[in-house]
C-alpha cells in the first residue's frame, strides 16, 4: 500500500513496518512489542483513516491482547502529547495503562521509520530467525 509522501517518505506501509521492526529488534525482546511494531499499520490496506481499528479488526483472532491494544492505540498516543486529546478520561485511561511505556516506544519506533534514508532489506529466514531469539530471550528471562 502506497502512502502519501507528506507523512511517510519512505514510501509503502511494507517497507516502513520492516524499519519499524528493524528498529523494535535493536531496542526490545518484548515479542509482543516487536509484534505490534511489524502489525501496527497492517489496517491501511483497508483505509488510512481508522487503520488501527481496521488492523484489530484483522488481527483479532491472531494476536495477544497486548500487541492488539498497542496496535488500536498507537495514533492516540500523538493525541495524547500533542494536546488534542480533550476528554480527560481518555487521557486518564492511557495515563494509568500499565502498557503505556511500551506504546510511547511504539510511537517513537513509528516516527523513526519515516526515515526515506534507512535501508531495509526484506530477509524471510532472518526475521524468523531474530523472532526465535527474542521469544527464548524473552521466556528465559521470564
Amino acid at each position: 500500500v502506497k502512502q502519501m509522501e507528506v507523512h511517510h517518505p519512505e514510501g509503502d506501509v511494507f517497507t516502513h513496518s520492516l524499519k519499524v521492526m528493524q528498529i523494535a529488534f535493536r531496542e526490545t525482546l518484548d515479542t509482543d512489542l516487536i509484534l505490534a511494531a511489524m502489525l501496527h499499520d497492517v489496517g491501511k490496506v483497508g483505509n488510512s483513516l481508522g487503520h488501527e481499528k481496521i488492523a484489530v479488526e484483522l488481527l483479532d483472532c491472531h494476536c495477544s491482547a497486548k500487541p492488539l491494544w498497542l496496535i488500536e492505540h498507537h495514533m492516540r498516543f500523538w493525541y495524547l502529547l500533542l494536546g488534542e486529546m480533550r476528554k480527560y478520561s481518555k487521557v486518564k485511561y492511557l495515563q494509568d495503562h500499565p502498557w503505556l511505556p511500551d506504546l510511547a516506544m511504539l510511537a517513537r519506533w513509528d516516527k523513526i521509520g519515516r526515515n526515506p534514508n534507512r535501508r531495509i532489506v526484506y530477509d524471510k529466514e532472518e526475521i524468523i530467525n531474530r523472532l526465535n531469539v527474542c521469544a527464548e530471550k524473552h521466556f528465559k528471562n521470564s
